[in-house]
């Protein structure tokens, strides 16, 4: 049964990181109504960079940015790992062609806050996306769901998404609600999901000889690891660390300047390459931050009228690069979901029984895959790090007379599984791999004699 109403299905997005204006171009493309609430700025100058995996690229595609993401980088070239003792060369492969090869799209990797400024320009029509917004209150109803806003404004919707990170307001107000609905249905063991092994200093620096352009380059330590991601005119790098003792998100570290500096003193004289060492890069940045990094997949994605994509609902550690796709994913999976509520009741809004329904569907499409991204990540991470001795031996010693290209096709096939926005109309890249779900193919129209 559906709610007879004058009013459109409005969707209230809290959040203008990568989820949250993916879903914003997916909903505009749609023509669904919504509203973006976000309680800074876009495009902050936090963070170092993204990678835009193929699968994702493809996505980016769907809803008419890739092009203007592409303009803005260049493709990578080589995987490289370097020597932890002396910088010389250990691994040079033409990884992210051969992956090109298989899946048709591009690797890309640009400066994070320069992603986003993207999303938002090439946004059609800006006046949904409202910036100073912080949420105060949410309350669900029956027949619609409200937030309360700090400035005293409300918004009134059918559905609030919180794409709004790893420190959900969001996904708080949606525990209180469900717990009071259903008492323990959030249990305190899923409040302490999230959990930190590792943290990550993070930058930007001019690029520098020694490293290549274009390039990705690993320098793997007992306990930690150098990533380096270049670009013609910048190094992204990443340092991750692994802790004394796992961090549980209840016991939040809000890291300093001064820890930062403490970290790059530790690591300063640490080879990146034969004729650099992590100090020059660190002398030279431009921006830098010291983050944990937190894992963990919820249990519960959605309740009532509230749902989560993004670090909000599931968080990965950076070595694989899945979480950039991870949160593009979650975004067209649930602009798909609201989709189809909305086209089954064209004259009227679906019912709250019938909005639970497609958010179980949401849920039910991401976790499986969400899980799978979750550990391979964790796996890379102490893989890189050299968490026990078989790591060790395969990542100095195996990996380097094997080369990575065995794990070409595993890579593939996890990319080659993810979702595609269903309505879009573009014609799609295709490679060796297959889509398992592929966009189908316009029919042409044939010019009148």
């Amino acid at each position: 049964m559906h709610q007879t109403t004058d009013k459109p299905f409005r969707v209230i997005i809290v959040g203008a990181g990568v989820s949250g204006l993916i879903l914003a171009h997916a909903l505009q493309l749609a023509k669904t109504d919504f509203v973006l609430l976000e309680k800074g700025v876009v495009a902050p100058p936090w963070g170092s960079s993204i990678t835009v995996m193929a699968s994702a690229a493809r996505l980016l595609h769907q809803i008419g940015v890739l092009e203007a993401v592409e303009k803005r980088c260049t493709p990578m070239n080589l995987f490289c790992t370097n020597h932890p003792l002396t910088g010389a060369p250990v691994l040079k492969e033409k990884w992210f062609s051969v992956l090109r090869e298989k899946l048709g799209y591009p690797d890309l990797t640009l400066e994070r806050r320069e992603f986003l400024q993207i999303l938002y320009d090439e946004l059609p029509d800006k006046s949904k996306v409202l910036t100073g917004k912080r949420v105060k209150h949410v309350e669900d109803k029956e027949e619609e769901i409200s937030v309360e806003l700090a400035d005293g404004s409300v918004e009134k919707g059918d559905l609030v998404v919180g794409g709004d990170g790893v420190h959900s307001t969001i996904r708080g107000a949606m525990w209180a609600t469900a717990n009071k609905a259903i008492p323990g249905f959030i249990s305190e063991k899923e409040k302490q999901t999230m959990v930190a092994t590792y943290n990550c200093l993070l930058g930007i620096a001019p690029m520098q000889p020694g490293l290549g352009t274009n390039d990705m380059t690993m320098i793997c330590n007992d306990g930690f690891t150098f990533q380096n991601l270049c670009q013609p005119d910048a190094i992204y790098f990443m340092i991750h660390h692994k802790l004394p003792e796992p961090i549980r998100h209840s016991k939040r570290v809000r890291y300093t300047d001064e820890d930062a500096e403490k970290v790059a003193a530790k690591y300063a004289n640490h080879r990146l390459s034969e004729n650099l060492v992590f100090g020059d890069l660190w002398r030279s940045r431009t921006r830098a931050h010291l983050v944990s990094l937190e894992e963990g997949v919820l249990e519960h994605f959605f309740f009532g009228r509230t749902v989560l994509i993004g670090d909000a609902a599931h968080k990965v550690t950076p070595n694989a690069a899945m979480g950039g796709l991870s949160a593009i994913e979650d975004s067209i999976a649930l602009a798909n979901a609201i989709h189809g509520l909305t086209q089954s009741h064209p004259n009227g809004k679906p019912s709250k029984d019938e909005v639970t329904t497609a958010l179980q569907q949401y849920q039910d499409e991401r976790k499986p895959r969400l899980q799978r991204i979750h550990d391979d990540s964790a796996m890379v991470t102490r893989l890189m790090a050299h968490d026990t001795w078989y790591f060790y031996l395969l990542m100095r010693w195996i990996l380097p007379m094997i080369g990575l290209f065995p794990l070409v096709h595993t890579i593939s096939k996890l990319g080659s599984q993810g979702p595609r926005l269903r309505y879009a109309e573009n014609d799609e890249v295709q490679g060796t791999v297959p889509w398992s779900d592929p966009q189908p193919k316009r029919q042409k129209k044939i010019a009148a004699a």
